[in-house]
Parts: C-alpha cells; sequence; structure tokens
C-alpha cells in the first residue's frame, strides 16, 4: 500500500484494478453572533474508511472543514464559512478521479454546505456516483435524494452499507440508477426514489476492521482545542474514540435511536488494544464520543481505568446523564463514580440536565429526575470538588406533542425557570453552561411534530439559533434572549473566552 499525504487529507493507494473511493467532510458554516464552530475528527467517516481500505479499496480521504478551519469566508447569507473555499475544494478534487464519492451529512442545519459542496464534486466528476450518509440524510431521505447533485443516500449506519455499496458497484451489479443494497436508497433514471429495506444494526462492533490511525494522526486534526473547548494537555496529540454506539432512550428531540439503534458495544480488550496503538503513536489526550457512556456503569469506569492504565487523560462528550448519576445503579453512589472517574483521568465532561420542568421532560420521554434540583446540585459540587470540569446542558422552548396525543408548551416562566437551574448549578460548581434551544431535527418525533404546525418555517436550525416562535417569544427574541442569559449564567471572562474562540468558554 501506498500512503500520500496532504495538507487537506490522505490518499491510500492499493492496486489500479480496484475502485477509487472519495470519502469527504464538507465545509460548514455559521452565524457567529449566535452560534459556535462546531467540528473535529469525522470518527464515523474514519471507521468507513478504515473498513474500505481493509476490503482493498483505494481511499481518497479529504476534510473541507478542518483543512482550513480557521479561514473565515462571509458567505450572501450572513453567514460565516469556515472550511475550504468553493475553489479550494475544486483544486483539491482536480487531482483524483475517483467512481464513487461519499459525502458526510450529519448536521440537518449544515444542509447547504452539503449540498454546495455535492454541486462541487458533481461539476469534478460528473460521471462518477455521488453518496451522501449520516444524520441528516437519514432524517431527511426525500429532501437530500431531490438534490441534482445526489444520486444516492445511505441510510442509518454506513459503517457496513458503504463498503457493500462500493463492492456492489466494483463488481458491476450497482448502476447510478438502480441497486439491491439493503439500507440504500436511490433515484432511478427517471427521477423516482427508491428506498431499500433497512440493514440491520450491527449487534458486535468488535466485527469492525482495526482502526487506521493515519487519519486521525493527520496534522489538521493537530490542535490546540477540541470540540469542548482547549485540551488539557500541551504535548501529544488529541484522539476522538467510540466505545460503544447508540442509546436506550428514545427522546422525542434525539435522533441517536433512529441513526445508531440501541446501545452496542467494542470490547473492552478491543478498545484497549486500541488505547494502547494510539499511545504508541504519541497520544496523551482523548475524547469520548459515546452517545451513552453510562449506560452500563461499571463498563464506563472500566473505560476509565484503561485510559489511565495507560497514561491517557480524557473529554467526555458525548454527554454524562444526570439520571444516572442520581441513580448509578449497581450499588454505587454518585459519590463512587465521580471519585473513580476523577482518579482515572477525567478532566471535564458534558452533563446533560436538560430542564427544570419535569413536565417537559416527561412529555418529551426524558428521565424527569433530571429537574430535582437538590440532589443535582449535590452532584455538581461533589464534581468541582473532586477537580472535574462539568459543562452543564439546557434546553429551552420545549414544544411538541406527548405519546397521548396532547399538545405541549413551554411558557416564558417556564424557560426562565430552567436558566436560573443553570445558574443555580453554575454557582454550585458547573465550569461552563450551555443553553441550548429545543430544535427539530428531520427524522424525530419532534420534527414531525413541528413541521406540521410550521410547516412554512425552515426549521433546519442549530441548537443555538431558534427556528419556530415559542412561550409567546418570536425565534429572534428567544435567540437573542439566550446570548443574554448565556452571558449572565457564565459571566465575563468564560463569555469573552467563548466570543473568541468561537467555542465552550474553556
Amino acid at each position: 500500500m501506498r500512503i500520500e499525504r496532504f495538507e487537506e487529507g490522505i490518499v491510500f493507494w492499493q492496486s489500479i484494478s480496484r475502485l477509487t473511493v472519495l470519502l469527504l467532510v464538507p465545509f460548514y458554516s455559521f452565524w457567529p453572533r449566535y452560534e459556535t464552530k462546531r467540528a473535529g475528527c469525522p470518527i464515523g467517516l474514519e471507521l468507513i474508511a478504515s473498513e474500505l481500505i481493509a476490503k482493498g479499496f483505494n481511499v481518497i480521504f479529504i476534510d473541507a472543514c478542518m483543512a482550513a478551519y480557521n479561514q473565515l469566508t462571509e458567505q450572501l447569507d450572513g453567514t460565516v464559512r469556515y472550511g475550504l473555499t468553493d475553489k479550494q475544494l475544486a483544486k483539491v478534487l482536480e487531482r483524483f478521479n475517483p467512481a464513487i464519492v461519499g459525502i458526510t451529512s450529519l448536521f440537518s442545519n449544515q444542509a447547504e454546505s452539503v449540498e454546495a459542496v455535492a454541486g462541487i464534486v458533481h461539476q469534478a466528476y460528473p460521471d462518477a456516483i455521488i453518496v451522501e450518509g449520516g444524520g441528516h440524510a437519514t432524517g431527511d431521505l426525500e429532501g437530500v435524494l431531490a438534490s441534482p447533485n445526489v444520486d444516492m443516500l445511505v441510510n442509518r449506519e454506513g459503517l457496513i452499507t458503504f463498503p457493500e455499496l462500493c463492492a456492489s458497484i466494483e463488481a458491476r451489479h450497482t448502476t447510478k440508477y438502480k441497486t439491491s443494497v439493503e439500507g440504500v436508497s436511490y433515484k432511478t433514471e427517471a427521477g423516482q426514489s427508491v428506498h431499500n429495506p433497512d440493514r440491520p444494526f450491527i449487534k458486535n462492533l468488535d466485527v469492525l476492521a482495526p482502526r487506521r490511525l493515519e487519519i486521525p494522526l493527520h496534522t489538521m486534526y493537530n490542535v490546540p482545542e477540541h470540540t469542548g473547548g482547549s485540551r488539557h494537555v500541551k504535548y501529544g496529540r488529541l484522539a476522538y474514540v467510540l466505545t460503544s454506539m447508540g442509546c436506550p432512550l428514545h427522546c422525542d428531540f434525539c435522533f441517536i435511536p433512529t441513526l445508531t439503534g440501541t446501545i452496542r458495544y467494542f470490547s473492552l480488550a478491543r478498545f484497549e488494544q486500541d488505547v494502547v496503538r494510539l499511545k504508541e503513536a504519541g497520544v496523551t489526550e482523548i475524547v469520548v464520543e459515546d452517545d451513552m457512556l453510562f449506560d452500563n456503569m461499571p463498563r464506563a469506569l472500566q473505560i476509565g481505568e484503561i485510559l489511565h492504565r495507560h497514561g491517557m487523560v480524557w473529554f467526555e462528550e458525548g454527554g454524562l446523564s444526570m439520571f444516572k448519576f442520581m441513580k448509578p445503579g449497581y450499588g454505587l453512589t454518585y459519590q463512587d463514580v465521580l471519585t473513580s472517574l476523577a482518579t482515572n483521568g477525567l478532566y471535564r465532561f458534558y452533563l446533560a440536565i436538560e430542564s427544570a420542568n419535569k413536565d417537559s421532560l416527561a412529555k418529551s420521554h426524558k428521565p424527569d429526575i433530571n429537574s430535582e434540583a437538590g440532589v443535582a446540585e449535590e452532584i455538581v459540587r461533589y464534581a468541582a470538588k473532586k477537580g472535574i470540569e462539568a459543562v452543564g446542558g439546557f434546553m429551552l422552548g420545549f414544544k411538541g406533542r406527548n405519546g397521548g396525543g396532547l399538545e405541549f408548551e413551554e411558557t416564558r416562566e417556564d424557560i426562565e425557570r430552567t436558566v436560573a437551574y443553570a445558574k443555580r448549578l453554575k454557582e454550585a460548581g458547573l465550569a461552563y453552561v450551555m443553553l441550548f434551544l429545543y430544535t427539530a431535527i428531520p427524522g424525530t418525533r419532534a420534527y414531525e411534530y413541528l413541521s406540521s404546525v410550521f410547516p412554512e418555517l425552515d426549521l433546519r436550525t442549530s441548537h443555538e439559533r431558534s427556528a419556530f416562535p415559542v412561550g409567546g417569544l418570536t425565534p429572534v427574541e428567544l435567540t437573542e434572549l439566550r446570548l443574554r442569559w448565556m452571558q449572565e449564567v457564565n459571566g465575563d471572562s468564560s463569555t469573552g473566552l467563548a466570543t473568541l474562540t468561537k467555542n465552550w468558554g474553556l
């Protein structure tokens, strides 16, 4: 195998007789007044690359965002792009001639950026099969397939589906207008959408190919901060990891169960092998991306022990749920859990709290004990005592229809109650607070309901910009209030850092 690194990515050349596949991360854009910049090593696409390489394909990996993360370009709609310009991306694409291009489309608020990238790809490679996959692509099947620049779509998990699609194309069983591969949607030559049966989720993640570390260790990912603020150590490399995929909960506003299914694991032995390889490659700091690390509490604590055993400090970004600290099970207390995590190198974690309003949580199918402020305050104080930075996540402006079909909507008083809850826990020891806005993500029950209530609105916004009126507030009013409340809760110093870095104020 011949490996070529270049500024925007990496190529794995194996054989001229094999299919050449391009995997592409799009550039992104944001509203500087309201939003943070969100990007890191795309571990899902990286794992797909590892599968393709293990099966002998030639693989090109390009990250159009992180290749120029600090390059900001104003857009006509008032947003600012971070990443390559159209001309820069087109210039990179000139070097290659892939038969199939896979573009990751994770975030609905970035759908227009992804479409712009698909257009550039289509112009560069008019004969290539262009495929989108990821959260937004899965949630908005028909909308994505309506693009003249997209031929196919990988629904839900792509780790097995996309390599199988590539193999089918290579064997000439799949054309641009027809495939029988499970988990794929496509357009016929007449433009009709066809959705093949869903592919079952992988039950044992150990069947996946070993990670190719050349991608996460590319120089464009060697940065002084990650997706949750500044790094803890200033030496060595940073790497993102998954120890599990999926979540057993089915919250109305969350797309994870649809995209990645219920909880599934890498074995602890497989995880430790990966940690050893990362350490040997110079990695000193880990970001754990699990959607529900605390699903199995003893296992979660073992993950910490493994990381500590190999000298890693770590940040848990996927989210540790407040209700799991309150009721960890297995005869454990929150003190036991936090002491173990602190001892084993956890320096920061995202604490999913969501709301002070029990009714909003319950009607959204979220455990409502998160709203129990007294216990929550004890947990936050103990985390701070153990030297762990807890970043509290809260959600404002719930509006939906619960399982019984009854509509509900938070009032301004409800929203302000959650802001007061955030202030209380910040004073108790939260290192930082993120106030998010209730968002309708395509493919969720929340989107199904809200798109029926507001068919005229584009609901594809981030958690930092409101898309619909709630609690007597217009979207603009709520978005502006969120900014004010963020400053009031976090203070001038953290707010200033967040404004400067467009990241968490840590």
